[in-house]
């Protein structure tokens, strides 16, 4: 199994791969970032609601003296104001007041002050509000009445029909009662009543409360408005009834609050316009701003919580034309990328609170003990959080009431987004350029190492000989160092291989004048008379020196073959006929030995020297039967095997020892027993065989037979047909 690695380059992008953790970094960074921000955020609109509660400390003319020293105000009887942004037509019908429905309030059984009849089949009820705008007081009641009866036309006494009274505290204290009464539907003006107990027909009408009583299926509508300057503190409102037309006796009186009695009446708070002037003043903060009293209820209200993103907003937008390359790359590439994980700010969340006349959250309570307190809170779906903080006004040692103001985190997301692209901008640009910097420099290496590579590999051949020059690199650096140090290896390689190949012929040459005198000399001492001790001395002498001639021999003989190989001119011819030649003349010089052939019938011509071919079959054929007991045959066997001839030449015997097979086709390597007397073996032959078979670009090897009975070398050469 090849093991797994990594190239240069493969380890350089995986090292910079850990650049990515930059952007993370980045990222946390900015988290708490945001952390601090929120926190500025938070100290940023405390200070706000405490400047806003210094203006209103120690006002108390700001303030419903009446309600703000109640214990607590009753829904019903103490009645609130509404702001009111649509304009009103006063004709009778509601549609206008379709804004507000949910602030008006049903007055039941639970309000009857006065019923003639407890089982009577005409239950009178009504739905009622009041609020204001530009100045007035606006009003409207919807009454339930199956038998409405009006004013008889001309009639000086208006209290025998159904008629409303309004009373209320003028602004400087006194109780004010008026009283509504129309002979039919249509526009009226109030009557006043000077006293309480004076007579009801001597009423003077008030051309100043105005209004519009409209007959209707379930009953009929009354819609009327007032100035605002004839109001004080306290208000109240009593529907009296007749059901019979004959007698016309009231009925029923269902009524808000008593309306004879000023310390029974009920209590009205108007938003304060002082109040809503000195806060609309601190709109540059860019925060909603409310003013509560101590019952919870708003006196003041100014900003729109959907522009109250805080003062972290950015107002600069850069601008980027939309042709421009960074313009396409980051709204097609880096935005989409960015909104995966980047929330960025709603400016459609639900606003719970838009249209809240009174704050109930225990953060309020708690604020109204007289403590600044700051509050987060998740609107209703879940899209915006919303920052809260109040400060208490104070008139004394009393909370007359607190400042609430009110951000979102819009602004902070903003910035936030803001930074965040910017920064991964830059950094996703520094892990782009700087990764690109880092592969293009490990290429270089890598190259470098490559082309360093390829040079040792062509500078020497499988035997260790200098093919080509190594060519030393400029280059300063450790690699240039590395190259200049392999090229004085190769150098001093060549000069030691060039020694060697030159030391057999050297050898031959120097020997063979010495063998030849020490051969004469021998010849000569034999011609001498000798007795039989001597005579032994000299036979071995005379051996020794033909071994030693033999060496010599064998020693050269690798060298006039390699020379030979440059010089030979190549051929093309039929290798079965040579094999099948070579055979015939093996068994009739060596009949001791038997040779078998196994030879395919199609023609295999090759282009080589045939000569060297023929030693090349010699030297297998001489290591097949030095190596093969007499009585086994040695297989030859040639057939076609892809384009290439494949020779083979097999022999029953000793089998190959472990991890040697490549080691034979090198010079000067046998594995013959070391007790061989009668021949000399320097392991030159397949040695030979191999210069042969790659000269011709063949391929040789030896292995063990399959079945283990010996072993057989095996010669690819290519076929060629001319």
């Amino acid at each position: 199994m090849k093991k797994f690695s990594l190239g240069l380059r493969s380890k350089v992008i995986l090292l910079a791969s850990f650049l990515l953790i930059l952007p993370w970094l980045g990222y946390e960074y900015v988290w708490e970032m945001e952390k601090f921000l929120r926190q500025g955020q938070e100290q940023t609109l405390i200070g706000t609601t405490r400047a806003v509660a210094t203006a209103l400390h120690e006002r108390p003319k700001l303030f419903n003296s009446q309600a703000s020293f109640l214990q607590q105000v009753d829904a019903g009887k103490d009645l609130y104001a509404y702001t009111i942004k649509q304009a009103i037509q006063i004709d009778g019908f509601l549609d206008d007041w379709k804004a507000n429905k949910s602030q008006s309030l049903f007055y039941g059984p639970e309000y009857v002050r006065f019923q003639a009849d407890k089982n009577t089949n005409n239950p009178i009820s009504f739905t009622h509000m009041v609020g204001k705008k530009d100045g007035y007081l606006y009003g409207y009641f919807q009454v339930n009445d199956k038998y409405p009866v009006f004013r008889q036309k001309n009639a000086r006494q208006i209290d025998k029909n159904d008629h409303l009274i309004i009373a209320l505290s003028d602004p400087s204290g006194i109780l004010r009662r008026y009283v509504i009464s129309v002979h039919k539907s249509g526009w009226f003006n109030a009557f006043l009543q000077p006293d309480p107990g004076s007579d009801i027909s001597r009423l003077q009408r008030e051309k100043r409360i105005q209004g519009y009583w409209k007959e209707t299926e379930a009953g009929y509508n009354i819609e009327f408005r007032l100035p605002l300057d004839m109001l004080g503190n306290k208000l109240g409102f009593a529907l009296h009834t007749v059901s019979d037309k004959n007698k016309r006796r009231v009925n029923n009186i269902i009524a808000t609050s008593n309306t004879r009695d000023l310390q029974q009446l009920g209590t009205v708070l108007v938003p304060s316009p002082e109040i809503e002037r000195i806060i609309k003043g601190m709109s540059h903060t860019r925060s909603r701003i409310w003013v509560v009293d101590r019952h919870q209820r708003v006196l003041a209200k100014a900003g729109d919580i959907r522009k109250a993103d805080g003062v972290w907003a950015p107002d600069y937008q850069e601008q980027v034309s939309e042709d421009s390359l960074w313009y396409q790359l980051q709204d097609k590439l880096l935005a989409p990328l960015y909104d995966l994980f980047l929330s960025r700010p709603p400016h459609d969340f639900i606003d719970d609170l838009s249209d809240s006349t009174q704050l109930n959250s225990k953060f309020i309570k708690d604020a109204l003990n007289g403590k600044s307190q700051s509050s987060w809170r998740l609107t209703d779906d879940n899209k915006a959080m919303i920052l809260s903080a109040a400060h208490p006004i104070m008139v004394g040692d009393k909370v007359m009431g607190i400042v609430v103001a009110e951000e979102t985190t819009n602004g902070i997301r903003t910035l936030r987004n803001k930074a965040l692209e910017k920064l991964f901008n830059v950094l996703l640009s520094i892990i782009v350029v700087g990764t690109l910097l880092l592969f293009v420099f490990a290429s270089n290496i890598a190259s470098r190492i490559r082309k360093l590579r390829d040079q040792a590999d062509n500078a020497i051949d499988d035997q260790g000989r200098i093919l080509a020059p190594f060519t030393p690199s400029k280059s300063g650096d450790e690699i240039g160092d590395l190259s200049r140090g392999l090229s004085d290896m190769v150098n001093r390689l060549g000069q030691y291989h060039h020694y060697l190949e030159n030391l057999s012929s050297r050898l031959s040459h120097e020997l063979r004048t010495p063998v030849a005198v020490v051969r004469s000399s021998l010849e000569n001492l034999s011609q001498l008379p000798q007795n039989e001790e001597s005579q032994k001395y000299i036979n071995r002498a005379e051996k020794g020196i033909i071994r030693l001639n033999r060496i010599l021999t064998s020693m050269s003989e690798a060298t006039r073959i390699e020379q030979s190989l440059q010089s030979s001119d190549k051929e093309y011819f039929p290798l079965n006929e040579l094999v099948e030649g070579c055979i015939q003349g093996y068994q009739m010089t060596y009949s001791e030995y038997k040779f078998e052939l196994y030879k395919s019938d199609k023609i295999l011509p090759i282009h080589a020297e045939p000569d060297f071919i023929v030693q090349l079959f010699d030297k297998l054929i001489s290591n097949a039967m030095e190596f093969s007991e007499q009585e086994n045959a040695i297989h030859i066997s040639l057939k076609q095997q892809g384009d290439s001839a494949l020779l083979t030449v097999a022999n029953i015997g000793p089998l190959l020892p472990e991890n040697m097979s490549d080691e034979l086709l090198n010079s000067m390597v046998s594995v013959r027993a070391k007790n061989s007397k009668d021949k000399t073996h320097l392991g030159l032959g397949l040695f030979i065989a191999k210069m042969i078979t790659e000269f011709h670009q063949g391929k040789i090897s030896i292995r063990n037979r399959e079945d283990n009975l010996g072993v057989e070398v095996l010669i690819s050469l290519p076929i060629n047909k001319g």
